[in-house]
């Protein structure tokens, strides 16, 4: 049976830019067919944006590099009728001129330190100075011109604040796992999930993650998520907060925890890396790079900035967040069953994963028993002072909100639903100044 691939429904920016183009459509009636309705369509589709915060730089530019534009268009027009059409004949030293004007329209944007107009103004200048040349009232055309912008920009702007009515739970705190759950199949963010959650974390939902990973691991799989609470990461061992770059909150092994489990692991010869946390650093330590396993990973993470590899041992006094051993499936049964033998792993916490990136591989991670994602989340709701949490994830019975597929967005739009439901109790949230 072959999967379909699911045709996606329009986003909000389709629809908006089709509100904005209907009303732009009909100010253009309402003004007894003045201007040219094209330009304002333009202009509203390029200031429709995904973030009511990132509205006013876009219409700011658009607004700048046509008045920009408008004048150097009229300035052509006028020295085309007054003084070219007698002292420089000819439709290609016209052209040529204007390339040359052009040049300096793009060079005025930078002297007037407004470079990313550039665009904006060169288009107006040429749509003027090249679609109306006789024309007996330049002035009229250039501000006609800027006027049709601005319509546009207005439109755009209203489009943009106008919302549904809806009541914002900003007293609960939202966590969502990774993996599975917020991750397609080519663990990657859609962009659909990424913009939404943007907006959403802009309008005061209190979002935030919780996984396995390591707060650099979240980087990456997260570019571009304004993650501005704290996210609980490595299986609950430590809580971070990226805009801070800081740990909030660590739990490590005990010295001679962390000790005892490096001398037993080395004298089997096992493939260790010993992951901590100094001076606010992750500095992950290994001894000898001892199987394919290793080496690839390596690869992979040490052109991080987040990570710091350093070939040690784990110095005196160092208390160690988690052991990471990478090896093959058959070792790895072999060392789960020898350390369950021991009379002291009773003190460890072990999480086995699979892995897709190192094929033949899999992994064992070697946690304190303190360590839990539920523990370090009492932690984080402290912190918070959220009066609710609401956990999403793809396990069946461990999370509040089970998501089947994160392929389908589940996780944004389930967010979507609980924390901004449409609700009459909301009117004053319809048009957004901010």
């Amino acid at each position: 049976m072959t999967n379909r691939k699911r045709v996606p429904l329009p986003g909000q920016r389709i629809l908006r830019s089709v509100i904005a183009i209907v009303l732009c459509f009909g100010i253009y009636f309402l003004r007894g067919r003045q201007g040219m309705p094209f330009f304002s369509v333009i202009a509203a589709m390029q200031c429709i944006t995904p973030y009511t915060s990132g509205m006013y730089k876009v219409a700011y530019k658009r607004v700048l590099g046509t008045a920009i534009g408008a004048l150097w268009g009229l300035a052509a027009l006028l020295l085309e009728k007054n003084f070219l059409l007698e002292n420089l004949p000819g439709e290609l030293n016209y052209y040529l001129m204007l390339s040359v004007l052009t040049g300096l329209v793009l060079y005025s944007t930078v002297l007037m330190k407004v470079p990313e107009t550039a665009y904006f103004s060169a288009v107006v200048f040429l749509s003027i100075a090249m679609n109306h040349i006789g024309d007996e009232a330049p002035l009229l055309y250039a501000l006609t011109r800027l006027m049709d912008t601005v319509v546009g920009v207005l439109v755009a702007e209203f489009v943009n604040r106008l919302h549904l009515p809806r009541v914002r739970n900003t007293d609960t705190l939202f966590v969502s796992a990774i993996g599975e759950t917020i991750l397609g199949p080519d663990r990657q963010l859609s962009p659909y999930s990424r913009i939404e959650l943007n907006r959403l974390i802009q309008d005061g939902a209190k979002f935030t993650v919780a996984t396995g990973e390591t707060q650099a691991s979240v980087r990456e799989l997260l570019p571009g998520v304004d993650l501005r609470y704290p996210i609980i990461t490595m299986n609950g061992a430590t809580l971070y907060s990226i805009p801070e770059m800081r740990y909030l909150g660590v739990v490590t092994m005990s010295e001679e925890a962390s000790a005892r489990f490096i001398t037993w692991a080395e004298a089997r010869g096992t493939p260790l890396f010993s992951n901590c946390v100094e001076e606010n650093l992750l500095v992950v330590r290994y001894r000898e790079v001892k199987n394919e396993g290793m080496r690839l990973l390596m690869d992979t993470k040490l052109r991080s900035p987040y990570r710091n590899y350093v070939l040690s041992q784990v110095p005196d006094g160092t208390r160690v967040l988690y052991f990471l051993v990478l090896d093959t499936p058959e070792n790895l049964d072999a060392l789960e069953r020898d350390l369950a033998a021991e009379p002291w792993s009773g003190e460890y916490r072990v999480q086995r994963d699979r892995l897709t990136d190192y094929p033949g591989y899999e992994r064992v991670k070697v946690y304190d028993r303190r360590v839990s994602r539920q523990a370090m989340l009492s932690v984080l709701e402290e912190q918070m002072g959220t009066r609710k949490t609401v956990t999403m994830g793809s396990v069946p019975g461990q999370y509040d909100v089970y998501i089947a597929d994160a392929d389908r967005d589940q996780v944004v739009k389930e967010l979507k639903r609980r924390f901004e439901p449409v609700s009459l109790r909301g009117w004053r949230n319809i048009f957004r100044w901010k």
